[in-house]
């Protein structure tokens, strides 16, 4: 049974969740209190206050919950993706200090949100809300944004498949893409007919810049946004470009010449099974 310490314990960290008293928490001073709790992440330390931190974050108000010592003064959050660069960004938000969301740092904090479980049920105007509502806006209707951030969730994994933001980046460069050539074709109707001639110029589109950042995605990622953008049904030139511009990219210093002359290393062999891969995508 448990003490009535313990249980006193509990319903004081429960009681979080009134608004009055998430009101309070956010409005006083805490640079004078000594911290009550010490986080630890790898070889980085933190030390912080209990407070702030069960207000916003679920996952904390858990581990204290669920720990047989009321006392307790250390949590280790290794698991945590991103490590101390996420948490010390969610222990700001935590703080009420205000987090700047962009383009490098999304990803990161959209998946630190589901680990530490910083949601509307915990909080009102939790963090979760604030990195979903810049993805809608900032992101996911911009290829080169969803590019760059689709980019950063290889390095997420698994949990940015897990809070389907990679599903999500590839679905938006694929509807996109297919917006993109609608518009294309538009503007080509409209100016059927152009006052002075066209010049063939070897110049970079807004249209030709995204395809090659593509060839900056892993293999995996590169394949399904293929796959995606071929189910829209472009016409083949556009996937051809793609492709080329992939294997530009991709397959650029990797080629070995003459195999029989490298040294079968576990690099040279690596190298010769990634060059398969993609040779046999660019071919099917």
């Amino acid at each position: 049974m448990l003490s009535e310490e313990l249980r006193f314990h509990r319903l004081n960290l429960d009681s979080f969740e009134t608004p009055y008293i998430q009101h309070c928490i956010l409005e006083m001073s805490i640079s004078d209190v000594s911290s009550d709790l010490t986080i630890e992440i790898g070889s980085a330390s933190f030390g912080l206050h209990k407070f702030p931190l069960v207000l916003r974050s679920g996952r904390t108000r858990k581990l204290l919950l669920e720990a047989k010592d009321i006392k307790v003064s250390r949590i280790n959050l290794t698991s945590l993706p991103g490590r101390s660069d996420a948490f010390e960004l969610t222990a700001k938000f935590c703080y009420g200090v205000n987090v700047e969301i962009t383009i490098s740092n999304v990803a990161l904090l959209r998946c630190a949100t589901r680990f530490m479980e910083m949601t509307e049920d915990i909080s009102e105007k939790n963090l979760k809300i604030h990195t979903e509502v810049f993805l809608k806006d900032a992101v996911f209707p911009n290829i080169s944004n969803s590019i760059s951030v689709l980019r950063r969730c290889e390095t997420l994994l698994p949990v940015s498949e897990e809070v389907n933001l990679v599903s999500q980046f590839i679905n938006a460069i694929a509807n996109n893409a297919c917006k993109e050539k609608l518009t294309s074709d538009l503007s080509k109707l409209e100016y059927n007919f152009p006052s002075k001639p066209v010049q063939c110029v070897d110049s970079e589109t807004p249209s030709d810049w995204w395809r090659k950042s593509l060839g900056m995605l892993n293999l995996n990622f590169f394949q399904r946004v293929l796959l995606a953008v071929k189910i829209k049904g472009p016409k083949q030139v556009i996937i051809s470009k793609i492709l080329i511009n992939y294997a530009q990219n991709s397959l650029h210093g990797l080629f070995i010449k003459d195999p029989q002359l490298v040294k079968e290393s576990l690099l040279d062999l690596d190298l010769q099974k990634r060059q398969r891969i993609i040779v046999e995508i660019i071919a099917g």
